[in-house]
């Protein structure tokens, strides 16, 4: 879900935080925050120990149970309460940011739900529920983030296990991400194949005949993918960074971008570096999370800001802006197809109504599978693009 900028309690909390916040200050809050604060680190178990020290923390009332005690007692022996509304309690360090009246109804609130916890917390914090995140202890944008500061959270999320499908409507979506894979790579054979982001999703193996060199910006992220091609022939793999490809000019045949364009710092120019490692009349096969599908339209017209689905992207695009990119890297656009509509993905107030029906109802996620292919690549969830690099006398 995205940040729930419906709901005022929320955005409350957010507005102060965006104006009182310092550089480096560490902030405890419920992982929906990360849409508003680009660093924060989550309730899970190994962030509640009584003798960890924040600058502010953010308590959900309906969460104190499993919280816990302990803790909740330490951050109120040391922190300053200065918010407090309905559903939250603001706790920070600086008292100049201003205190909630100890008469507050609000804080009161706060106050008698703690006298009542058990001195054990409950089990089931939301953040440790989360089947993608799990034991993760903070969320940071990357886009926030330096070039090795990317590279080590990749890593330790490649080491806690990496991306999972954990959903129905997350299984059809990876699996018709390798439909489109199997049907390049079928297209590809006996060709030189070029994988960029080999980690972040696994590619359809090579025709025969074809040589796939498998590349990631993290070693980690290679090693898993040499772990899975055990069994491949005709399959190497390399740590390399994609605006900086280590190949000669137009030694690939065919390069495959999939799942991987959002997560890169300048798109264009890996496009270039695409451009240049590929041959004339070699094709490139690329999809990007679209940032005017159904749901982000649906989202800007409720007027809610545009939000971005996943805190490792670096930035998302519509598919004039790919197609921009493209003509300038030196393509021309062959074909198009969309993946999956999601109308009410991170919609505030709609998605947390629909989320069981979207996530794991077979016959809805097949008809939004579906859809996505009807709506194309203009308002699918994400789009689908085959290219090939022009020859120098087409441009």
């Amino acid at each position: 879900m995205s940040f729930p900028y419906h709901d005022r309690a929320w955005c409350e909390v957010a507005d102060l935080l965006g104006v009182q916040l310092a550089p480096g200050e560490r902030v405890l809050a419920p992982d929906l925050f990360w849409w508003r604060v680009p660093d924060i680190l989550r309730f899970v178990r190994a962030n509640l120990d009584p003798a960890q020290r924040y600058d502010w923390v953010v308590v959900h009332k309906g969460e104190l149970a499993a919280i816990g005690r302990p803790f909740l007692t330490s951050v109120a022996a040391a922190m300053f309460p200065v918010f407090a509304n309905e559903v939250f309690v603001v706790w920070a360090t600086r008292p100049d940011v201003g205190t909630v009246d100890d008469d507050s109804p609000h804080l009161e609130a706060f106050r008698r739900l703690l006298a009542d916890l058990p001195e054990e917390p409950s089990p089931g914090l939301p953040a440790e529920a989360d089947r993608v995140l799990r034991s993760a202890r903070g969320l940071r944008r990357f886009s926030a983030m330096s070039d090795a500061e990317v590279r080590a959270a990749q890593e330790d999320f490649f080491r806690r296990g990496g991306y999972t499908y954990p959903t129905a409507r997350d299984r059809a979506y990876y699996r018709e991400l390798r439909d489109h894979e199997v049907r390049a790579m079928a297209r590809w054979q006996g060709r030189r194949v070029l994988e960029l982001g080999c980690g972040a999703t696994a590619c359809a193996p090579p025709a025969p005949g074809a040589l796939l060199v498998r590349t990631d910006f993290s070693p980690v992220g290679v090693a898993m993918a040499r772990a899975s091609d055990t069994l491949e022939t005709g399959v190497v793999h390399a740590a390399v960074d994609a605006h900086r490809l280590c190949f000669g000019d137009g030694w690939f045949e065919a390069v495959a971008f999939v799942d991987s364009i959002e997560h890169v710092r300048d798109a264009g120019a890996v496009l270039r570096e695409v451009s240049r490692v590929l041959a004339a009349g070699g094709e490139l096969l690329l999809t990007f999370a679209n940032r005017d599908s159904l749901n982000q339209v649906v989202a800007r017209a409720l007027g809610h800001p545009e939000f971005e689905t996943n805190h490792q992207h670096m930035r998302e695009f519509s598919f004039p802006e790919i197609a921009e990119m493209l003509d300038a890297a030196g393509f021309v656009v062959l074909d198009t197809d969309g993946i999956e509509l999601r109308p009410y993905w991170g919609v505030p107030g709609i998605d947390e109504v629909t989320r069981d029906l979207v996530d794991d109802d077979a016959g809805f996620v097949e008809l939004m599978i579906e859809l996505g292919k009807r709506v194309g690549v203009d308002h699918a969830y994400v789009g689908v693009v085959l290219a090939t690099k022009r020859s120098s006398s087409a441009r």
